[in-house]
């Protein structure tokens, strides 16, 4: 019988645990960010300017969070809501020029978590870690 150090999905979640409370904790610092405005920005970031229901899909969040989150992102003034221009029913929500710094600072300083987390990996492990990664992912996604 396996162990749980033995285990690769407990091993890789206790290294995901580990990391996401150091990005949660530096982003918090800098550029003030929670996960969560964090992953919509980056979300907004890949897509560009979505509508809100399609921010909350790719975000997996409910409607009424999402309506917080966007509250809490237009309150730091790091995205705007304004009516779809192809369908004046929908909000959409895209990037305001403070929210691209504020995006910008958080890819550096994942970075630097980054280093430090996968530090005991050579350049070329880590090339591998995440196409293993991103592989895991595409098919359980």
């Amino acid at each position: 019988m396996e162990t749980l150090a033995g285990t690769t999905t407990f091993v890789l979640h206790k290294v995901a645990v580990a990391s996401r409370r150091a990005i949660a904790a530096r982003l918090a610092e800098r550029p003030g960010l929670t996960l969560w405005e964090y992953a919509a920005l980056a979300e907004l970031t890949d897509q560009g300017a979505v509508a809100q229901h399609v921010l909350a899909a790719g975000l997996g969040i409910d409607a009424s969070d999402m309506v917080r989150l966007m509250d809490e992102l237009i309150g730091k003034k790091l995205v705007s809501r304004d009516r779809d221009p192809e369908d004046r029913r929908r909000y959409r929500i895209d990037l305001t020029a403070k929210g691209r710094r504020a995006m910008a600072t958080a890819r550096a300083v994942i970075q630097e978590v980054e280093q430090v987390t996968l530090q005991p990996l050579s350049a070329v492990e880590r090339v591998t870690l995440l196409k293993l990664a991103a592989k895991i992912r595409s098919v359980n996604n």
